[in-house]
């Protein structure tokens, strides 16, 4: 095919996936549109000689489409993203179309220059040195924290680079190494130290305070006790927006615990990041990560940068990293040059890389820092609105609602109780969520999620977990996910009237 009969076919699929993509919002964007919509029919074969061709695959699209999970709808409140910009999805088809890898700089010139700059954009509005930090994209948070994990082990424990553990062993004297990290941090981080080969023995979990903070004292008396009994603790991780409640650990408190132990702090702001890059200047003590050696954030979620983007900045640059993990492979990596751009790919666990940065820089280029700011703080005031929303709506005859928690960052959660609270059994009220939920689920025009937690006074029973990622999302969307919880436990009381005193774990 000649070039221009390729890019005349690009052009045609463009110019249908245009409509077909923009139709989709439009309908996706409707008050009465499916969250979940359902699976009437889809064609999974392959063909297995000539294809379809582009009407049929259109027919695909659309179908697809219509049976995909709707994220554009306000009432996507499932996890912890959304739907994205619209020039993200500009920015996400422009990776495609440049299919350029960025592991080393010729293979992506442009996609180095970009990644290095918002790299160092991120890294500066998290108040790291300007002149060592960067950063690195990866495919999704987790990817970012197994990687801070592994630079801070080689570089804590040099010689597993090359001997690995069986070979440290050998060598004589030998402590075992261990982290730490919040009973309410994010599995990836216990994900992380299997593959580092750290194993999850040595993974040590530290309470946290009746807010779901990490509790400093406590992590202090555990790192002392580890090195007593003989553990090279090495590394601590500390959460900017835990997963369930949003929590922010104390992490100014964690850095001295750190900072008198000689120990990495890492802080994995996957979701919860964006309020410590972009909040102003009365709510940054809650939000700052200026102490950390490095920090995950991933633009996909608060920001609504397509999945996936995540960056990992580091306080002291990219050269650790490659220290830690780059092996110099001389039939691609062929350094000699002097431009700290070359051979990022060497500095990764992995080889092929997207360049995934493009997606943020053309969004913020799009939008100006002023969008941040503003999408996060009207985020952040709509969360405290809904919290009072919670605490002050009026109780019906069949229950009452209890907030969890005062909301920390732009997550909210909550019980429906039914009955009196004083005189319904917690396990009830766990019950009655899990219930409600997957009524409320079930019929497609919502998706809200559910979660529990330990405190220090012990185990809450399972509660609703609303984030509030999409600046779609108004009060009059939430007062009427309110209104739908109470009319659906109406539904089940008039089906059972002891439906919520059942286990339904």
């Amino acid at each position: 095919m000649d070039s221009c009969k390729v890019a005349d076919e690009l052009e045609e699929l463009l110019r249908e996936a245009s409509q077909v993509f923009s139709d989709y919002v439009r309908s996706s964007r409707d008050p009465q549109a499916l969250v979940i919509p359902r699976i009437d029919k889809l064609d999974l074969n392959i063909p297995e000689k000539d294809g379809m061709g582009a009407a049929g695959v259109w027919d695909d699209i659309q179908t697809i489409c219509g049976a995909a999970t709707n994220t554009w709808s306000e009432r996507f409140l499932y996890k912890l993203y959304a739907s994205p910009t619209p020039i993200g999805v500009v920015g996400e088809a422009l990776v495609g179309l440049l299919n350029n890898n960025a592991h080393v700089f010729q293979a992506s010139p442009i996609g180095a220059l970009i990644e290095d700059k918002v790299g160092r954009q991120l890294a500066e509005l998290a108040k790291f040195p300007v002149d060592t930090a960067a950063g690195l994209t990866f495919p999704g948070g987790s990817y970012s924290n197994m990687h801070a994990l592994m630079v801070a082990r080689n570089r804590r424990f040099p010689e597993l680079k090359r001997g690995g553990f069986a070979g440290a062993m050998a060598g004589g004297e030998w402590r075992r190494p261990m982290i730490f990290t919040s009973a309410h941090a994010h599995y990836s981080i216990e994900k992380a130290a299997v593959a580092a080969g750290i194993g999850l023995d040595n993974v040590v979990s530290v309470p946290t305070d009746v807010a779901g903070r990490m509790d400093s004292r406590a992590l202090r008396a555990l790192v002392e006790q580890a090195v007593a009994d003989g553990g090279a603790p090495f590394f601590v991780n500390a959460t900017a927006g835990t997963t369930v409640l949003g929590a922010f650990d104390p992490i100014d408190e964690i850095a001295v615990v750190c900072g008198d132990h000689g120990l990495w702090l890492h802080v994995d702001g996957s979701w919860g990041g964006p309020l410590a890059l972009f909040s102003s200047d009365e709510e940054l003590g809650r939000y700052r990560v200026d102490r950390a050696d490095s920090f995950t954030v991933n633009p996909h979620k608060l920001m609504g940068v397509p999945l996936q983007c995540s960056f990992l900045l580091l306080r002291d640059g990219l050269n650790p990293m490659r220290e830690a993990l780059g092996l110099g492979a001389s039939y691609l990596f062929h350094g000699g040059s002097p431009n700290v751009l070359d051979d990022v790919g060497d500095a990764t666990m992995g080889c092929g890389r997207r360049p995934d940065a493009i997606k943020l820089w053309l969004a913020w280029r799009y939008h100006g820092t002023l969008y941040y700011q503003r999408r996060l703080a009207a985020a952040r005031r709509l969360a405290l609105d809904f919290a009072d929303m919670i605490s002050e709506r009026p109780p019906t005859a069949l229950g009452c609602w209890r907030l969890v928690a005062a909301p920390q960052s732009t997550c909210v959660c909550f019980w429906f109780v039914p009955g009196q609270p004083n005189l319904v059994p917690l396990p009830a009220w766990g019950n009655a969520t899990r219930l409600l939920c997957a009524r409320l689920n079930s019929l497609g025009h919502v998706l809200v999620d559910y979660a529990t937690v330990d405190l220090p006074a012990g185990p809450l029973p399972t509660f609703f977990r609303l984030p509030l990622n999409s600046p779609h999302v108004t009060r009059e969307t939430l007062a009427s996910i309110l209104a739908a919880i109470e009319q659906t436990a109406q539904a089940l009381v008039d089906e059972d009237p002891r439906c919520f005193l059942m286990d339904s774990s």
